[in-house]
């Protein structure tokens, strides 16, 4: 009784979990970037903004 060869399986694994890595990472990174860090940004820009504007309002 002949046993097939096993061929194509670790190519196949290899792009399925490369496929999965780079697509996971992609979504972590993009929830990241503007569910935390634009959220961040934006606040500390206005803190500056606003505390320029009072400043700028004490100076005349």
């Amino acid at each position: 009784m002949a046993v097939k060869p096993i061929t194509g399986m670790l190519r196949r694994g290899l792009v399925t979990d490369l496929s999965i890595a780079l697509g996971l990472g992609t979504v972590m990174g993009s929830a990241f970037w503007y569910g935390f860090h634009m959220p961040r940004t934006h606040a500390r820009d206005n803190f500056y903004q606003q505390l320029e504007s009072e400043r700028a309002a004490k100076s005349g």
